[in-house]
Formats: structure tokens, sequence, C-alpha cells
């Protein structure tokens, strides 16, 4: 699902000479050549050739082009048209070294799976950075002759959640252990939403004001995740069906999920940077309806233990779940909760407010970090080997990233939203950005192509 090189770029050559070239293991001083779009050679005192084109990335550090497997662009949420589309959501995505993005495709009522991927992508056709999707079937049971098919082409990855009856996308743990039984001898995978429905439907028995924001914690605690979580991985652990844990919130969601991989279960997880930067505090202020989303932003003392979980190794990933609305349709639902979409942006935020928190404040070594934003991801989609690391056969995906400079705002969006990360400014550089081997961000450039 790359792009396809025509005969010209096929005996194109860039050599990266001299930087800190990151793997899993820790960082060598090399170069790198790329050939044909791919990774060629990854050593010490490569010489270019007539015609090559050559970086010096004396001083900065090499890593692979970033994945980001969790967003939301170019697509309708319930009443809601998305403010970012593909196009604006690419863009922002480059500039910060993010070179592949991961959606979904949700099928909708009337609609084949296959009708719905078609239609999400002619939405992210043309991005500047490649777009790949998960798969939600809504309907049940599913075509598993359409299913068999997609899997066929290429598409392994399935989007399922145990909340949002309402919305039609509820899966009951009966159906999610059917579907994981059946996807797991296809060589399929899960992606979960983890929150308990019972646990959801428990806590809107209480007394809530909704018209304050910070009654949205407080329907959706941290036990319905705790819950939906220990069930899924036990689902894995029974089928076999590899299983990934979407935006964890809790630090003993990511317990449960670091416990069970010990044990053997074939499970990761993934937090996303509002969970470790922001807390419920933000729901408390008179504009906290702009910081709704789904889990919830939790509270202080919950979000450092979250941090700890993410240093000490419990949480694969980092993705955003970028999802962002527009200004006005925030405040449209203003002074009730339940009309207030969900979600916040955070493609723009993902690279450098990551790395600053956890490497230059936290002290995570920068080889864990970087393995969050590349191999991990890649590994879940199944593209480990292709995507995600520096050897010769992988694709040229390649991100020059300077620690220190003039500090620079952070930008979560490219479109009219409420960022959640507004006054937020950075040191970190992406320097180069390089796709199959192409140049398509450089010093100086103020946007990616």
């Amino acid at each position: 699902m790359g792009t396809v090189l025509n005969d010209s770029d096929r005996g194109r050559r860039l050599l990266v000479t001299g930087g800190r070239v990151w793997r899993e293991s820790g960082a060598l001083l090399a170069d790198v050549l790329i050939e044909g779009g791919r990774v060629a050679a990854v050593e010490g005192g490569l010489k270019p050739r007539d015609g090559d084109e050559v970086i010096d990335a004396s001083g900065l550090d090499v890593f692979p082009g970033f994945l980001d497997i969790h967003v939301h662009a170019g697509d309708r949420i319930g009443p809601y048209e998305l403010a970012d589309s593909w196009a604006s959501a690419a863009q922002l995505a480059l500039r910060n070294g993010i070179t592949t993005l991961f959606g979904f495709v949700t099928q909708r009522p009337g609609e084949t799976l296959t009708e719905a991927l078609h239609r999400c992508r002619a939405r992210s056709a043309g991005a500047a950075c490649e777009v790949r999707f998960h798969l939600t079937p809504t309907r049940w049971p599913w075509d598993w002759s359409e299913i068999e098919t997609l899997m066929g082409d290429g598409f392994r990855t399935f989007k399922l959640y145990t909340t949002y009856r309402d919305a039609g996308l509820f899966t009951p743990y009966d159906r999610l252990a059917e579907a994981m039984g059946q996807l797991a001898p296809r060589g399929g995978r899960v992606l979960v939403h983890c929150e308990d429905e019972a646990t959801l439907a428990e806590a809107a028995r209480c007394a809530v004001n909704f018209r304050d924001p910070f009654s949205h914690a407080l329907l959706r605690p941290p036990a319905a995740e705790v819950a939906a979580v220990q069930r899924v991985v036990d689902l894995a652990h029974r089928t076999g069906c590899p299983t990934h844990v979407v935006h964890v919130s809790t630090a003993e969601g990511a317990s449960v999920v670091a416990a069970a991989r010990a044990a053997g279960a074939p499970v990761s997880c993934e937090t996303a940077p509002h969970y470790l930067l922001l807390s419920d505090d933000c729901l408390r202020h008179g504009d906290g309806h702009r910081f709704l989303c789904t889990p919830p932003l939790r509270g202080e003392a919950v979000r450092e233990a979250l941090v700890e979980q993410v240093l000490a190794g419990a949480v694969d990933c980092l993705a955003t779940d970028h999802c962002p609305f527009r200004r006005d349709d925030k405040d449209a639902g203003h002074g009730d909760i339940r009309a207030v979409p969900n979600g916040l942006p955070g493609v723009g935020a993902l690279v450098p407010l990551t790395f600053e928190a956890l490497v230059m404040r936290y002290g995570m070594p920068v080889a864990r970090w970087a393995a969050a934003l590349t191999c991990a991801p890649a590994r879940v989609v199944g593209l480990d080997g292709e995507l995600g690391v520096v050897q010769p056969g992988a694709r040229g995906d390649l991100v020059l990233l300077a620690r220190t400079g003039p500090p620079q705002p952070v930008q979560a969006s490219l479109a009219d939203v409420y960022d959640p990360y507004r006054g937020a400014s950075t040191s970190v550089s992406v320097r180069w950005v390089i796709r199959e081997g192409r140049v398509v961000l450089r010093p100086g450039a103020r946007h990616a192509p």
C-alpha cells in the first residue's frame, strides 16, 4: 500500500551520513544508504556515488519513520464531521516525522465492509503520508467470506468496542470471544476499546449534573477500563488471538496487560499523550467541555501512575487517538455533556511532547521511546521488518531529529479546533523526513508536501 516507484525512482540513491541511528537495542554512529526506496546498507564509511543525494546527519538522531496507529480523520462520527481531513492530518504528521497513519473503516448500516473500505480509501487518496486502515465490522454475524477476502488483501487488524451500545458499536464478550476464536487461526488481530458496559451502567445510576464536564469522568470511571481489560486479556489467553488494548488511561489497565503478557498471552497496549500530560483538572473549569474524550482524562495521581507504567515498560506503543472536532461543534453541546462530541487532537503533539516529557523530563531511554513509535506499533499491525526499523530490506522511511533548538509552538491539529496543548512549545525539531527514499521535509521548509 506504499508509494509505487516509477522507473526513475528504482535507481535513486540517498545517503544519510554520520547520524545516531536508532534501533530497538540502542544507537550506533552509522551511515544509511537507501536505494530504490529501501534501506540498502547501515554501516560506517559508506561512500556516495556520482548523482547520489547526500544528507549530513552529524549531531542528529536518525529514527525509522514514526507510526501513529490510532487516528480518526476524514470521517464522520455521529452527526459530526471530523475537523481534519486525511490531507491535513497527513501534512501535520509528516511535519512531525510520522510517515504512516492508521485510521478506521467502520461499517455503516446497509453497507458491506468492502463498501466501507472503498469509502474510506477514497477520502484518504492523495494524502502526503501513507494511510492504512483497521476494520470494524458492525453487522453480526460477520460475513466471514468477505472477511477472508479482505484479510487476503492484507487487512488483518479489527477494531472492536466493549461499549458504545447506543452508537451500534458494542460487542458483548461472548461475541468478542467468537470473533477472536475465528480470527486467531486466520492470522488476525483485534484492537479493543476497553470499558465494561455493566460498570458504566452502574455508574450511570448515580445522580450527576450533565452541565458539569467533570461528570464525564464520574460516568466513565477507571474501574470500567480495568474490568474490561481483564476480560479481554483473558479472552486473548483463551483463544490465542493477538490482542491490542487501545488508549489505556490507567496504570491498573496497563499492569493487567503487562502481567498477561508475562504469563504468555498475546497482548499489547497503547496509551495516548493526553493521558500522560493532562489530568481531569482540565474538566473542572468553564471550558472543560473542550477536553471531553473517552476514556476521560484521569486524576493527577492516576496520570502519574500511568507515566510510571510507561517508564517501566508496561505500555508497548504511543498513539494519539487523534479525534479532532471543530470549535463550533464542541461548543454546540456546551451545557449538556451528552451533546458534546468526544475526542482530542494530537497528531502534532505526539512526537515532540512525549520526547520532552518521557525522555528529557523523566529519563526514559531514547531507544524505548523510539520503539513505542516505530517497531512496536509495526509489530501490532503486522508490518515488522517492513516499517519501524532501519535495517537492510526495510522501507526507506527516516526521520532526522534535533533534540535542541529554538522553542517552537506545538500544534496538535491544522484544523479549527481547541488545542488541548495550547501554549505548549518544544525545543525538539524534526529536521528531515524521508519517505521511501525521497526527501519530503527538509530544514527551513514550513510545510510538508
